[in-house]
């Protein structure tokens, strides 16, 4: 949050509210970046997880709608929510349900869903509003991206292979270039 310009602040807090966040100061610790290249560029990379309604709802904000990676992301939201919904010991935690409230069952998203879902999807927003606001080089992927028609998560675990220069190249198509 220090990182960010006060609009930027308020939007994070408005999408904690968006969310159902119950605390008016929420402790926010999005972590650290995925990956960090040697010349700043900072990459996440979004697992099943990441891909529910609540991030759909983040990436439907008017500042983060024109990131490079928003439309594709939202169509994995609509696409992939059920491999989400397995989420096992991924779909709550006393941290989140501090941030959030209780739970549903596993699977359940109504009508409290899952704490640790809209935790995630909120802690994605936040980076990518620092990205937005240019106080971050970010790209963002996921496993459903492809790359040379194959899944990156089938790259990234081993099942296939495609030039390095293939990856490096979805990658570099995902970077935010903030308006100068």
């Amino acid at each position: 949050m220090a990182d960010l310009r006060a609009p930027a602040r308020g939007e994070v807090l408005n999408i904690h509210t968006m969310l159902g966040g119950i605390s008016p100061s929420p402790l926010l610790r999005p972590g650290n970046w995925d990956l960090q290249t040697l010349d700043g560029l900072a990459i996440e990379l979004d697992e099943e997880f990441h891909f529910t309604r609540y991030r759909a709802s983040t990436l439907r904000r008017p500042m983060l709608e024109s990131l490079p990676w928003a439309t594709t992301h939202l169509a994995h939201c609509a696409a992939y929510e059920s491999a989400a919904a397995r989420g096992g010991g991924r779909w709550t935690s006393p941290p989140s349900e501090k941030m959030f409230g209780p739970s549903d069952a596993v699977g359940v998203f109504d009508p409290r869903g899952s704490a640790r879902g809209k935790q995630r999807a909120l802690y994605d927003a936040m980076k990518d509003i620092a990205a937005a606001n240019g106080a971050t080089h970010l790209a963002r992927i996921s496993i459903y991206d492809t790359v040379d028609g194959t899944a990156l998560g089938d790259v990234l675990y081993g099942k296939r292979t495609v030039p390095p220069a293939a990856v490096r190249e979805a990658i570099e198509a995902r970077v935010h270039q903030p308006r100068g």
